[in-house]
């Protein structure tokens, strides 16, 4: 069995892809709540969704692990090509570990709708969901919603 946490990255400079002041904020505030431990991090392209990454990373105190990198698949539109791009992920994760990954919406719900058929809310910004992969199959089990913030 294997984790993933799939997020959306924070808040970004309007018409510009990095995090805003106010986004570096809530990325440091929303990553130490993090369980942390992730055995792989991955990001979309985007520099906002590293930059989410590396903020609760830093929040969390833990080191980029070994297993990281960019998948521009992340930024897809199309679903099959999103669902792919989850899998490689979840093959890259060790058994038995936690994997992060940030990205976008609506990419999110629609990777959790082809990989689980679950329809989910659109997530605000540092929101997320974890899946669960065991036996080739995905399944959604909890969303990560945040209150007032």
């Amino acid at each position: 069995m294997k984790s993933l946490e799939l997020r959306r990255h924070a808040p970004r400079e309007l018409d510009e892809d990095k995090l805003s002041k106010d986004g570096q904020a809530l990325a440091l505030y929303i990553g130490r709540d993090l369980p942390g431990g992730y055995a792989a991090v991955f990001t979309s392209p985007a520099k906002r969704a590293a930059e989410t990454a590396a903020y609760f990373m830093r929040a969390l105190g833990q080191q980029l692990p070994q297993i990281h990198g960019v998948s521009d698949d992340l930024a897809s539109n199309d679903p099959n090509t999103l669902a792919r791009a989850v899998n490689q992920i979840f093959e890259a994760i060790p058994d038995g570990a936690r994997g992060l990954a940030i990205g976008h919406t609506p990419l999110i719900e629609t990777v959790v709708r082809a990989l689980t058929g679950k329809e989910i809310a659109p997530l605000r910004e540092c929101e997320g969901v974890l899946l669960e992969e065991a036996d080739e199959q995905v399944r959604l089990m909890t969303e990560y919603r945040r209150e007032g913030v």
